[in-house]
């Protein structure tokens, strides 16, 4: 007969979770009995497992609610015992019992089950011999038993478990994540505490088994059960090269603060010595960034110096202003070909030094900017070391002035400088710029038209003089007008709804011609000629060089954009430039440049599928009938498991013609083959390969990767190979997951992040 009650059965309902349909007594559902299920109670399987413990029968855990408790016979005493017997059933929202026998003492809140009992709710599974347990305390005891936590997908049996609120502890039992059936590994030791309000486990005097053979024993260990972060031991990460031997780092996870934690990882290079390398991570309301330095102490193949390398990377804001950090240091020019870091600082010939502070008003833009480099190309002389900005002050703005008519501000002031050891008599010095403009921009839904008057002045304070003086100084003015317009129709291709849009435009452009070889060149530059670099009033970059031009550039653009969501499908664009007069400031002293055109370029971007896209542009010379630019890429990124980058470069007059395929592909869903093979058509040679395996279970996760490029060994231009071998393991459920690999995948494969996995 049912009993309602409205006993709080608290110790019951500690937080767990439910059984299924399932083909374990545990509720390991497997991707049939999944499937099964209705789709409203069906659950994601991780690809990578056969199963989930999963208990759709039990639902969300209530605070309050009433206790209904069923069996074939009950019987209550004056003093509040009920005795429970055949088939009993104590259930709440949220949990369970299914026993044959059960004593509930209701004065005093005791309870005690002598008999084979299951209790299960929506986040665990226990089987056990008997049970006893205090509801007021929320406590239970159960002897002999076997359970299942869902959050971890993890299993194991115990001798004795106590569980108070939701601290579960394991006496003389055993851990794992592994599924049901297989002996992967599991941790087997005197007492395991599992504490679901931190999200961490805990176990003493723990043997580590690998399948059955005991392989290590651990006095202590800390490892997480669910996604929060917790202190511990990572996984090391094991790799050999031609250039350092046998590498062996152990990471070390702290936990430091809800918003800031650390990662400290002693390494071993054999040949070369121990070092260390660390990371720290920080979010305040301020900004988020991260600290990094490694050391190798005294490498033997380095005449026994320190090795060391230090990063701090920093993105904040408060209110309409933002800071930016990016300091980088290395000892030496060798430290990446010789040493690999797992640490997020990438390997670049010149290693930034920056300090940015901007202001973003709606009007006026302010940026205050400090930046330095270290050069760590042994091949490169002083003079092609870039200058220092100490410091940078720019001020940009667009006011309105009448009707549709804005002021264009742009002023800037910076102090060129090098380093003292610096030996190129390069000259240095102060340089103040600005570049006035009126524009007046008229559209409407059909077109626009936007003329533009430009003054450029450019005034120098150089600490040594040069051909001009101390004080040289540049005036000139540029005009243009740009004018565009919108056609729109309905289409429908392969049964799918397109608006097309064919996007014609006209930049006239005119920039008048000032002497300028005499002045100092701290930082002007030429863009890659593109679509874009057309419709520039300044051919040059930085503001040492104006280009002086006349020129008319027209382009047309079309879209397909998708009726049903507005997606781009597919762009395509096509422009060329005629000038009306040769250009005469050019940088580097060459001679002027007299061709009546630019090349014909032609770019197309196809976005097909839901992740895959297309890309390819072309450059003709047509006066000259000369291909100038080719390239095409295959990308597919489905930001979980697959990335795939096909690409070829061709600049025949930069004799460059490359050619790459890189993947991340799943053949089987524990398996993905890693690949990257970079080569250089032009001489016939090879210059990158990376190829690896991962293999992910339920238990497992262990991925092997060997890296073979060209370095230059000795800077003197010769490129020789270098190979690298790097194997990480991890068994699930016990650490993290990362270091070197990750961010050699990070440096090798476009669109690979380590967040994804």
């Amino acid at each position: 007969m049912p009993l309602h009650s409205r006993l709080m059965f608290s110790c019951l309902v500690l937080g767990f979770a439910s059984t299924a349909a399932a083909k374990d007594d545990l509720n390991w559902v497997d991707r049939e009995a999944m499937n099964e299920l209705p789709e409203v109670l069906q659950r994601p399987i991780p690809v990578w497992c056969g199963g989930i413990y999963y208990n759709p029968r039990v639902g969300p855990r209530a605070e309050t609610s009433d206790t209904i408790i069923t069996a074939d016979q009950t019987s209550a005493s004056e003093d509040g015992l009920i005795e429970m017997s055949g088939d009993v059933l104590i259930e709440q929202p949220g949990s369970r019992v299914v026993t044959n026998s059960a004593l509930f003492d209701r004065s005093s809140g005791k309870f005690e089950v002598d008999t084979p009992l299951r209790l299960e709710s929506n986040q665990f599974t226990f089987l056990a011999d008997s049970m006893s347990g205090q509801t007021s305390s929320r406590q239970v005891s159960l002897g002999n038993a076997r359970y299942s936590l869902f959050g971890p997908g993890a299993h194991g049996s115990a001798e004795y478990i106590d569980q108070v609120s939701n601290l579960t502890s394991v006496f003389n039992g055993t851990y794992t994540t592994c599924p049901p059936g297989s002996n992967g590994w599991r941790l087997s030791g005197e007492q395991i505490l599992l504490d679901r309000d931190k999200g961490w486990g805990e176990a003493r005097n723990v043997v580590l088994r690998v399948r059955d053979v005991p392989l290590f024993y651990l006095p202590w260990i800390t490892f997480p059960i669910d996604d929060r972060r917790k202190s511990g031991l990572l996984f090391p990460t094991i790799s050999t090269s031609d250039s350092g031997g046998l590498d062996f780092s152990q990471p070390i996870y702290l936990n430091l603060h809800p918003q800031m934690d650390a990662t400290i990882a002693p390494r071993y290079v054999d040949g070369r010595g121990a070092g260390l390398e660390t990371e720290f991570r920080y979010l305040t309301p301020y900004g988020q960034g991260q600290v990094s330095y490694g050391v190798l102490f005294q490498d033997r193949e380095f005449d026994d110096q320190d090795r060391e390398l230090a990063a701090w990377r920093h993105d904040g804001s408060i209110g309409r202003w933002g800071l930016h950090v990016d300091m980088n240091y290395v000892s030496d020019d060798f430290y990446f070909k010789d040493l690999d870091t797992g640490l997020q600082v990438s390997s670049q010939t010149h290693l930034p030094r920056v300090g940015e502070l901007r202001y973003y008003g709606q009007t006026w833009q302010a940026l205050g900017r400090l930046q330095a480099w270290q050069t760590i190309d042994p091949t490169l002389s002083d003079d092609q070391h870039p200058y220092r900005r100490l410091p940078q002050l720019q001020l940009t703005g667009r006011p309105h002035l009448l009707g549709p008519l804005r002021l264009l501000w742009l002023s800037d002031v910076t102090a060129f400088d090098r380093s003292d050891k610096d030996t190129s008599n390069n000259p240095t010095g102060v340089r103040m710029h600005a570049q006035p403009a009126l524009s007046a921009r008229l559209e409407n839904n059909w077109g626009y038209v936007e003329p533009r008057a430009r003054l450029y002045h450019t005034r120098y304070q150089l600490d040594d003089g040069g051909p001009s003086g101390s004080e040289p100084s540049l005036n000139t003015w540029g005009a243009s007008l740009d004018a565009g317009m919108f056609f729109e129709r309905s289409t429908n291709l392969f049964g799918r709804g397109y608006t097309q849009t064919l996007e014609p435009r006209v930049f006239v452009n005119k920039v008048a011609y000032e002497y300028q070889d005499d002045l100092p060149d701290f930082d002007a530059g030429e863009l890659t000629f593109s679509y874009n670099t057309l419709f520039r009033e300044n051919r040059y970059i930085g503001y040492d060089r104006i280009g002086d031009e006349e020129k008319i550039a027209v382009g047309l653009t079309s879209r397909f954009l998708r009726d049903d969501d507005g997606r781009e499908q597919l762009r395509l664009r096509v422009g060329q430039g005629y000038y009306l007069d040769d250009r005469k400031v050019q940088l580097d002293g060459t001679g002027e440049d007299t061709a009546d055109q630019t090349p014909a370029v032609a770019d197309m971007r196809w976005n097909f599928g839901r992740d895959w896209y297309l890309y390819s542009e072309g450059q003709w010379d047509t006066s000259g009938g000369q291909r100038q630019r080719s390239t095409l890429r295959l990308g597919y990124n489905d930001r979980e498991r697959r990335i795939f980058n096909l690409g070829f470069h061709d600049r025949p007059e930069d004799n460059l013609r490359q050619s790459e395929v890189a993947a991340i592909w799943p053949i089987h869903r524990n398996w993905r083959l890693i690949g990257r093979w970079m080569y250089d058509v032009e001489n016939h040679r090879t210059q990158e390969t990376l190829a690896g395996a991962e293999y992910r279970n339920c238990c497992w996760r262990v991925r092997l990767v060997s890296q073979r490029e060209l370095y230059d060994d000795d800077g003197d231009g010769t490129l020789e190979p270098d190979s690298t071998v790097m194997l990480q393991i991890e068994m699930t459920g016990l650490g993290g997951f990362g270091g070197r690999v990750d961010s050699l995948l990070e440096r090798s494969i476009s669109g690979y992040r380590r967040e994804y996995e």
